[in-house]
């Protein structure tokens, strides 16, 4: 037996947490960094990789995916786990899943991440119908913590809730430690600038919040697409001490096409992409832009879901009863680029992280679209490393994560900088993924000490986490 497991070598190992950036051998032993030196011994290793010309930086940690979501997205379960670790991720934090959907996705195909997930809040299935009061708030926060979620997900652009009960379950949320995420949009809002704008009356001078996806709110929908980037950083900026946020860097969007039985959509979002192109918000609006091309729906294939348009998606649509995901290339560019690159007077991201949306959607290109804006040169390598895995990490309150440094966790992800993409991905130290081929297995749930038990009934591995921690209870530091 060697002194150590594992010998990554003759990598670029990037480090955001102390700005290092030099080529090195990182050394693995029990799960944690053991070592980081110019030139380690090969013959002190049990095995060894060969990073030349790679770079090795902090486990990628997706805080917005979706790989158990309420929807069921896709029959196989543990599509969207395989997926997040094909693209590279070590950590994810599923916003808006159920927690019998997660664990029956870790027994069936884990690919060995991390992973944490919010309690989605649809009314008539996980909250009953109707105004509720505040204590009904609380209970329904706490009953999430309790079966093991982190917190909760408010999904607006979906079942938006009256202004004042959202405000509640946030302020819940705030006062039992729970971690919660909110796509912008109430009863008086959409998913758009306006419900951007509404943030901070819903939030007063003491909510927190993780305000999801930012650039969704930035496609032109009642400004134009510059003016709503720029207004969008204004109040993200303005709430710095109150708010984390991420982006995401993919073209395509993922909604819900479900109509009612006179054809209306129900989802805003859905409505909000069919009118930037002038088509009706209805059943038939739907089928003329997936004849078109522009929008998309899903069919499932043995590695995860693929993206089809024209009358093969019509067909699925109708076979669907209308209730499939649809996809729209709605996601601005210029919107992405710049809420991604912007900074504050102090030189501090005002967006903190870049997120995918994606897990079990066909958009995990996190560390692709990263490396287009490095080579762009709007971004540095260290600051692909701060979004990617050091600010994540801080959002949650993983102090063992995102960080290469010896004695912590060895979550680990090695790029392929010509090919822009995720060559293998570690979770303490074992090899989930070489090349975009999966070999992990099973999972680690992320929960809170309120979770604990319900975590202990299931058999499956789980850490706890505190989410006092998480950046936006405990501050930027």
């Amino acid at each position: 037996m060697g002194n150590y497991d594992l010998l990554i070598q003759n990598g670029r190992v990037l480090d955001a947490d102390t700005d290092f950036d030099q080529i090195s051998d990182l050394a693995i032993s029990n799960g944690r960094i053991e070592r980081i030196d110019p030139a380690i011994n090969p013959a002190l290793a049990d095995d060894l990789i060969d990073a030349t010309g790679q770079w090795v930086i902090p486990g990628m940690i997706d805080t917005h995916v979706h790989v158990s979501n309420a929807a069921g997205l896709g029959r196989i379960r543990g599509l969207g786990l395989q997926m997040v670790a094909a693209s590279g991720a070590t950590t994810v934090i599923d916003l808006g899943g159920s927690m019998d959907a997660l664990r029956a996705g870790i027994v069936a195909r884990g690919s060995g991440v991390n992973v944490g997930s919010l309690g989605y809040l649809k009314p008539g299935e996980t909250v009953p119908e109707g105004r509720l009061s505040a204590d009904s708030i609380l209970e329904i926060v706490g009953e999430a913590l309790d079966v093991g979620s982190l917190g909760i997900k408010l999904w607006g652009g979906y079942y938006p809730f009256t202004p004042e009960e959202t405000s509640r379950f946030i302020a819940a949320a705030n006062q039992l430690v729970g971690y919660v995420a909110y796509h912008v949009g109430t009863t008086e809002t959409g998913s758009r600038l306006d419900g951007l704008r509404e943030v901070p009356s819903l939030l007063g001078r003491t909510g927190k919040v993780h305000l999801a996806h930012i650039n969704a709110y930035c496609r032109g929908s009642i400004l134009p697409v510059e003016e709503e980037i720029l207004e969008a950083l204004q109040i993200v900026e303005s709430l710095r001490q109150q708010v984390v946020s991420e982006v995401h860097l993919a073209r395509p969007n993922f909604t819900l096409g479900k109509c009612d039985e006179n054809g209306n959509v129900l989802a805003d979002v859905v409505g909000n992409c069919l009118r930037l192109r002038n088509y009706d918000p209805t059943d038939n609006g739907i089928r003329a832009a997936l004849r078109d091309g522009y929008a998309s729906t899903v069919e499932e294939t043995s590695t995860g879901l693929v993206l089809v348009s024209g009358e093969r998606g019509v067909e699925l649509f109708d076979a669907g009863n209308t209730d499939l995901p649809m996809s729209f290339p709605v996601n601005s560019a210029e919107s992405a680029f710049q809420l991604t690159a912007a900074k504050d007077s102090e030189g501090e991201f005002i967006i903190d992280a870049v997120g995918s949306d994606a897990g079990a959607l066909p958009r995990n290109v996190n560390i692709e679209q990263s490396m287009r804006l490095v080579i762009f040169g709007a971004l540095e390598p260290l600051e692909l490393v701060q979004k990617l895995s050091l600010n994540p990490a801080k959002m949650i309150g993983l102090e063992s994560k995102g960080r290469l440094t010896e004695g912590l966790d060895a979550d680990i992800t090695i790029i392929d900088p010509d090919l822009g993409k995720a060559s293998y991905g570690f979770v303490g130290g074992e090899l989930i993924m070489i090349r975009g081929r999966v070999v992990g297995r099973g999972g680690t749930i992320l929960t809170t000490p309120r979770g604990e038990r319900a975590m202990e009934a299931t058999g499956l591995p789980f850490e706890t986490i505190d989410i006092t921690k998480a950046m936006m209870y405990s501050g930027r530091g």
